[in-house]
């Protein structure tokens, strides 16, 4: 069965990575790398960056393909890695040493095109209007975890709370922004 951009439907694709079809692999990259590279590019404002963390993404989709459930949404759990990959690569840069000889960051050559820039002025106001729509106290975790890049157990810490109400409050929100995104991005559809 063959969805309407002609790709293979998303649960067939599923079950046959989980077989290790390479071929299916392809497709599932081919059909959701512009969208999740678009996304990276915007939480992280900087191509190469972005290129590293799409790589990542996409093997760890490889890696985990067997444990995959052909059932759910393949878009949430995609999203899931993409999320986890993003925070893991702000961590790795918050403790990154600035070198001297290296170019920081802000003055790096721009390899964005002018439509990039659009797009990521757009998906920024959604963002933000997703993430002030949330409940006070869900929103200040989210922003913790997603922008501070702070650990599950951090956050408990600061706001006095358990583990896991931090975890239950995040993955709500990650749920709440996921619909108010899918209004204009077609990665979320």
């Amino acid at each position: 069965m063959y969805s309407p951009e002609g790709f293979p439907d998303e649960q067939s694709l599923l079950l046959r990575l989980k077989k290790s079809d390479k071929a299916a692999f392809d497709l599932l990259f081919h059909q959701f790398a512009d969208p999740v590279i678009t996304y990276i590019r915007f939480r992280l404002q900087d191509e190469h960056d972005a290129e590293d963390v799409l790589q990542e993404v996409f093997i760890k989709l490889w890696d985990k393909r067997s444990s995959i459930d052909v059932h759910t949404s393949f878009k949430n759990y995609l999203y899931t890695i993409v999320q986890n990959s993003i925070i893991d690569h702000q961590r790795k840069l918050k403790r990154k040493k600035y070198h001297p000889a290296e170019t920081p960051p802000d003055t790096q050559e721009d390899t964005c095109q002018p439509n990039d820039h659009y797009q990521y002025k757009q998906l920024n106001q959604l963002w933000q209007q997703a993430i002030k729509r949330l409940p006070v106290q869900m929103g200040r975790i989210y922003v913790m975890r997603n922008e501070e890049a702070l650990s599950v157990k951090e956050i408990a810490s600061e706001l006095d709370l358990s583990e896991q109400t931090v975890k239950n409050q995040l993955h709500t929100a990650g749920q709440r922004i996921v619909k108010i995104m899918q209004q204009v991005n077609t990665f979320f559809l």
